[in-house]
C-alpha cells in the first residue's frame, strides 16, 4: 500500500512538472500562470490567425495551425514569455456583400473595429493579471494594421503605469524572407504565397492532413516541401524572438 501511494504521488508531481513546463496559458491553471509570472515569465504572446479561403488545396485554419505553433516556438525560445491561444477571426472581407474572401465558403469575418477591440481588451487583460510586456503579431496581412496601431496607443496609456505593449512585424520580415528563398530559386513572384502556405502546412504535418496534394498546381507541386516550409516557419521565429528581444530588455 505504501509503494502504490508513493507511486501515486511521484505520477501525480510528474504530472504538475510537465503542466507547468507548457508556454501556453490554455494548458495551465491559474496558479501555474501566476507561479510563471512571479517566476519571471513576464511577457505575454498575443497571436491573430484568421479563418479563410486560401485555395483548393490548403485549409482555411492555415494561419491558426502557424499562429498556435508560432506562439509556442517563440514562447519557449525567449524562455521569460506565456502565450495566450491564438485569436481565430480576422478581416477577410464585407459578409453581407460577399466581397473578399467572403466569397468562398468557410471564411469567417470581423472588422477591423472588432478585431481591435478584442486585441486591446486582451492585451489590458495580460497587463492587468501582471504581465509587464505584451507583443502583438499576426500572421495574416489584413491584421498588421490594425494590431500595431493597438499597440501603440496601449503602449502610450500603459507606459507610465509598468506595461509596455509592442507590434512585433514578423508576418512582414518572415514573407520577405521566404520571397528571397523563392526567388533564388527563380520562381514568379506571383507564385510564392501558394507555396509558402502549402510547405509551411507540409513543415507542421508531414503526413499532409492539412494539404491537398491532388489540388495543387503542378508548378506549387514541384517546389513546395516540408523542407522548404520548415525554412518560412523558423525564419519568422528568428525574427520575433530577435525583434522582441530588442524591444524587452
Amino acid at each position: 500500500m505504501r509503494h502504490l501511494t508513493v507511486v501515486v504521488a511521484l505520477l501525480l508531481s510528474s504530472a504538475t512538472v510537465l503542466a507547468q513546463s507548457s508556454v501556453m496559458i490554455d494548458e495551465l491553471t491559474t496558479n501555474e500562470v501566476q507561479a510563471a509570472i512571479d517566476g519571471g515569465k513576464t511577457t505575454a504572446i498575443y497571436y491573430v490567425g484568421g479563418t479563410h479561403e486560401n485555395g483548393p488545396a490548403v485549409p482555411l485554419g492555415k494561419h491558426n495551425l502557424l499562429a498556435a505553433h508560432l506562439s509556442r516556438r517563440v514562447a519557449e525560445t525567449l524562455g521569460d514569455a506565456l502565450a495566450y491561444p491564438p485569436n481565430p477571426y480576422a478581416p477577410a472581407g464585407n459578409a453581407i456583400e460577399r466581397t473578399g474572401q467572403m466569397a468562398f465558403a468557410g471564411t469567417i469575418s470581423i472588422s477591423s473595429e472588432t478585431l481591435a477591440a478584442v486585441s486591446r481588451e486582451v492585451a489590458i487583460s495580460a497587463l492587468a493579471v501582471g504581465f509587464t510586456h505584451v507583443v502583438m503579431l499576426g500572421d495574416h496581412g489584413a491584421t498588421q494594421g490594425v494590431i500595431r496601431e493597438v499597440s501603440e496607443a496601449l503602449d502610450a496609456e500603459w507606459r507610465a503605469k509598468g506595461g509596455r505593449v509592442f507590434f512585433i512585424p514578423v508576418y512582414q520580415e518572415g514573407e520577405d524572407r521566404m520571397r528571397e528563398i523563392l526567388a533564388a530559386r527563380d520562381v514568379p513572384r506571383d507564385r510564392t504565397t501558394p507555396i509558402d502556405d502549402a510547405s509551411e502546412m507540409m513543415a507542421l504535418d508531414r503526413g499532409n492532413r492539412w494539404v491537398r496534394p491532388d489540388e495543387l498546381a503542378p508548378d506549387i507541386a514541384a517546389v513546395a516541401s516540408a523542407n522548404l516550409g520548415q525554412q518560412f516557419i523558423d525564419g519568422k521565429i528568428e525574427v520575433a524572438v530577435a525583434r522582441i528581444r530588442e524591444l524587452v530588455q
